[in-house]
């Protein structure tokens, strides 16, 4: 393990530097207690000692809504292309969202690669910080992406009595820490191994919260599931989209051109695989007409092996954010138990 040790009095010095070189998003309180990630302008707006921001990280790389592009039909046929070219550093954001990221990265760096998500990407630096004490709803060990991350990250920190361990990740993660070495240590045997001993005692920490994913990912993909699940999972969803957009990995967009001047733009904006809507064609027809058909396709999106083998992971990282957002009981850790049953609970 390559790693560093940044003393307490220094992290916000660090802070402030990022602030200088780039747009720096952490994890900020509000006033009701919750946590969100956005633009920080001075270090001490940052919640260090919070458990999981409300929304993921993938707002900052595949906006709500997005403009790609703009035309003009004054005469002449224009098309200028717009991207998005801010330099961002994420500090201090949990595990299970950078894992999220790495499942979007797949989504749009595959055969058809997206220019607008890769630029934001190729321009991001992320410093996970390490979960010692995970939220009630969180799973993230049923995901492999926590509460101590093993990959994915450029630098991961993790909250010592003599400062933060930094661990390096990438060659993006040891330039930063190059350029600031001014400010850290070398890290000492004793710090890795504290490191080590607290990564296994957050891991006891779990509560109630588990997602059947070995079994369910089985049953998904030899068609075993009863149909009964989806059933009477139709009949606890509400169709609401809140497990899509507060889920870390739900990539589901739609496109749409509206005019704006001498021309018009066009926009992506989030969608989701629930609405009825979603999947109708232009002809009127739709294949998944039924609610119990679309949680079927969401599921399988999520947990088969055909979807893991092309991503190199299932599509769940455990962040518990759908057992929060659901306002039934058709979450991910209830819907992989049922898979595994046979039956919802």
């Amino acid at each position: 393990m390559t790693a560093r040790l940044l003393p307490h009095d220094r992290v916000a010095e660090f802070t402030e530097r990022l602030l200088r070189e780039a747009e720096v998003i952490a994890p900020r309180r509000l006033e009701t207690g919750d946590v969100f990630y956005g633009p920080i302008a001075a270090a001490e707006e940052v919640a260090w000692d919070y458990g999981t921001a409300v929304e993921p990280l993938k707002r900052f790389l595949l906006p709500q809504r997005e403009r790609i592009l703009r035309f003009s039909d004054d005469g002449e046929l224009r098309v200028e292309a717009e991207y998005d070219e801010r330099e961002r550093i994420f500090l201090g954001v949990r595990g299970c969202d950078v894992a999220g990221v790495a499942v979007l990265d797949e989504m749009f760096g595959g055969d058809i690669p997206d220019p607008y998500y890769l630029g934001r990407r190729a321009r991001a630096t992320f410093i996970a910080l390490s979960c010692q004490q995970p939220d009630p709803h969180c799973f993230c060990v049923c995901g492999d992406a926590g509460p101590f991350l093993k990959r994915g990250y450029d630098q991961q920190w993790t909250k010592l009595p003599d400062g933060m361990l930094v661990e390096i990740g990438s060659e993006k993660g040891e330039a930063l820490a190059a350029a600031h070495d001014d400010l850290m240590q070398p890290a000492e045997l004793e710090h890795i191994a504290a490191r080590h001993r607290l990564a296994k005692e957050a891991e006891k920490l779990f509560g109630d919260y588990h997602s059947y994913a070995a079994a369910a990912m089985r049953k998904l993909t030899t068609n075993e599931v009863a149909p009964e699940v989806w059933e009477q999972a139709s009949d606890y969803c509400q169709e609401c989209g809140g497990c899509t957009f507060l889920c870390p990995t739900c990539s589901c967009f739609t496109v749409t051109d509206r005019r704006e001047g001498p021309g018009g733009v066009r926009e992506r904006h989030w969608d989701a695989c629930l609405y009825s809507c979603y999947a109708r064609e232009a002809s009127g027809h739709n294949p998944r007409a039924e609610r119990a058909d679309r949680l079927r396709a969401r599921f399988f999106h999520k947990l088969s092996y055909q979807w893991a083998q092309r991503n190199g992971r299932h599509a769940c990282v455990g962040c518990g954010r759908c057992v929060v957002g659901c306002m039934a009981w058709a979450h991910m850790a209830a819907m992989s138990d049922a898979m595994r049953r046979g039956v919802m609970p």
